[in-house]
């Protein structure tokens, strides 16, 4: 079976396409919208806001923290999850740097 051969590429392309990766499906995208600003969330509250089963979200929330967009802390039987947002912000900042025009 054929694999990537991301050690041909800098560890910052690397990086970034993990974090592309991680947004490349719009259940993430809606968790992230849903925890933006509303602080530490138990996978309950998110599955009562996203048209998916709580496995669907819980596979997609541990992509989202396997990336680094989320944090995990346990309060009691249940896991909360809240946004990386000082990660989130670098990695917006280094695709912005990439993607400008005067880099292309």
């Amino acid at each position: 079976m054929p694999y990537a051969k991301i050690n041909l590429f800098s560890e910052k392309t690397v990086t970034l396409s993990e974090f592309a990766k991680a947004l490349s499906h719009p259940a993430r995208i809606e968790i992230l919208t849903f925890l933006h600003g509303r602080g530490p969330c138990a996978c309950g509250d998110i599955v009562a806001h996203i048209p998916l089963s709580q496995p669907s979200v819980s596979r997609h929330l541990a992509t989202l923290k396997e990336a680094g967009l989320l944090s995990e802390q346990q309060r009691g039987s249940e896991n909360l999850y809240s946004l990386e947002t000082a990660q989130i912000q670098r990695f917006c900042e280094a695709f912005s740097q990439t993607l400008k025009p005067n880099s292309l």
